[in-house]
């Protein structure tokens, strides 16, 4: 277990390595800019980033960032907006209850803190929808100046790495003493900055595959380094293993990879359980081309997002139908809704293709097909029930799943109505042609 610990001066040594390193190398990210700002806003800032960077990279989030705080700059003009206007703004930016929970805790902290941010740990993590102990340690450390760790996935690693986890990290004992580690190392004079360097040396150096070592500012420090570079036989694994639940197993070596790479130990991946559904796109022409969208209920995957009409269907049902059975179908499912008895009748569905998206745990096939629907047949849209032109769609707080149909459908939906337009011409031509004899 001793090896597994860091001691008061190696401590000491890897704070003032990783800090030093941190202060010259770190990248200019947006938001890191708070310098001379109220605590309040630092505060919300770092809670945004923390929720958009949750499961999503770097890169994408930054334009993200960028037009959420031209919006929405502190939390007082957050918890007036709106929540079409929130997904709108995340729409592509996926696990959007990430959004909702952003809107949430602005209104709390206005209704219930007058508009002061909690600058307790365990305020934020019992009181701010979504938030639990890593956003909360990162929010109090940076905002607040206070030394609590932070625990993420590119922590994990640098700390793996350090002291030679190997175990299970599905096991609560292991993500329990990396926690006690996270807590041992934070720099009570820098916290903020400190727990910064141990995301920012994860993302940037102590990568999973092909980390950059030889550019490491705590390799003296790293036991996964030492025994890569002393080339330590199987035997000493397995010697160390014997009496330890928290070292690499002889039997989780893979030859292939180098030894600082199998920390931390790689979880078992769960399989994307696979999903079938027909869309129904109904457009009309008004004249412009519009379609006609729903909302999703709460319970849904996408909830609160504009959706076309969905028809879930199982891998077996389909395969028993063939493609006027399965156009029967989704008729009759359609006129089921009771969000579309405004539509008399639906007839004529066509084909226009499939596509597929990848949610984290659904991997969702979608079989698309569209029809026209004359103007007058709908009434007056419900809050729940809408028609968006073409630009509308691209820009409303749409998922990107339901971008990809639409962008399969509408070619053939806008040569569909161009004929449409010139076969019109034609017969009025004729038309007048005839009265004229």
């Amino acid at each position: 277990m001793n090896r597994h610990r860091f001691s008061t001066e190696e401590i000491s040594i890897f704070r003032r390595s990783l800090l030093a390193w941190y202060d010259i190398h770190k990248r200019k990210l947006p938001w890191r800019d708070w310098h001379d700002i109220d605590t309040n806003i630092v505060a919300y800032r770092v809670l945004v980033s923390e929720l958009m960077l949750q499961q999503t990279q770097v890169a994408t989030v930054i334009r993200y960032y960028e037009t959420w705080m031209k919006q929405w700059p502190n939390v007082k003009s957050l918890a007036e907006a709106s929540e079409d206007d929130i997904l709108k703004c995340w729409a592509g930016l996926g696990y959007y209850n990430r959004a909702r929970n952003l809107y949430k805790c602005a209104q709390l902290i206005i209704n219930e803190y007058n508009g002061e941010f909690p600058n307790e740990l365990e305020t934020m993590i019992n009181r701010l929808p979504g938030v639990g102990r890593y956003t909360a340690g990162a929010v109090s450390s940076i905002a607040f100046n206070q030394a609590n760790p932070i625990l993420d996935g590119n922590v994990i690693r640098v700390l793996s790495r350090m002291r030679c986890i190997g175990s299970d990290l599905k096991k609560k004992s292991t993500t329990d003493f990396l926690w006690s580690l996270a807590t041992d190392v934070v720099c009570p004079e820098r916290p903020g900055d400190f727990n910064q360097s141990l995301m920012e040396l994860g993302a940037t150096v102590c990568t999973p595959q092909k980390p950059k070592c030889n550019e490491c500012p705590v390799q003296n420090q790293c036991l996964a380094y030492q025994q890569q570079k002393e080339i330590e036989s199987i035997l000493d694994i397995e010697q160390c293993s014997a009496n330890c639940s928290f070292c690499l197993k002889s039997s989780d070596v893979d030859t292939n990879r180098s030894l600082v790479e199998h920390y931390p130990r790689k979880k078992s991946k769960t399989k994307q359980r696979e999903e079938t559904s027909f869309i129904l796109i109904i457009y009309r022409l008004t004249p412009k081309l519009e379609f006609l969208m729903i909302k999703q209920k709460q319970s849904n995957l996408l909830s609160g997002l504009w959706s076309f009409l969905e028809i879930s269907s199982s891998k077996n049902h389909l395969d028993q139908m063939n493609e006027q059975k399965r156009k029967t179908y989704i008729i009759e499912e359609i006129q089921q809704m009771p969000t579309i008895d405004t539509i008399p009748s639906i007839n004529n569905i066509k084909l226009a293709g499939q596509c597929r998206h990848l949610f984290s745990h659904i991997d969702k096939q979608y079989i698309i097909y569209y029809t026209h629907c004359e103007q007058n047949d709908v009434l007056i849209p419900s809050t729940s029930m809408q028609w968006f032109n073409e630009e509308q769609v691209q820009t409303s707080a749409i998922s990107t799943a339901m971008k990809k149909v639409f962008n399969v459908a509408l070619p053939q939906i806008k040569l569909k109505t161009s004929n449409g337009k010139k076969n019109g011409t034609i017969d009025n031509y004729f038309r007048k042609k005839n009265s004229k004899v």
